[in-house]
């Protein structure tokens, strides 16, 4: 079955935009958890010395199509990817 949403080329090469969010989602020592279940979702992201990135969907989710849910975890990854390139600075006292 087709689907308008590929994560893959025709030629079987990931798209270069979602490689690279995945990249900067990957770099250094962030920590990532998802769970993708069945009655909910949660992505975080946390690093050493910044602030944390996390979002999580609830009772939404169990309604929605696997494309939306393939469309929302896609949308997940390019705002942690964001996120992980310009952090938040945690603050330490002097």
């Amino acid at each position: 079955m087709a689907t308008p949403l590929k994560a893959v080329d025709a030629t079987g090469r990931p798209c270069p935009e979602i490689l690279a969010d995945l990249a900067a989602i990957l770099a250094a020592d962030h920590a990532v958890y998802f769970r993708l279940g069945p009655e909910g979702s949660v992505l975080s992201v946390k690093a050493p010395k910044v602030f944390d990135f996390g979002d999580s969907i609830g009772t939404k989710w169990i309604g929605m199509s696997p494309e939306d849910r393939a469309r929302f975890v896609l949308e997940w990854i390019r705002k942690a990817a964001a996120y992980c390139r310009k952090p938040r600075v945690r603050w330490h006292p002097a």
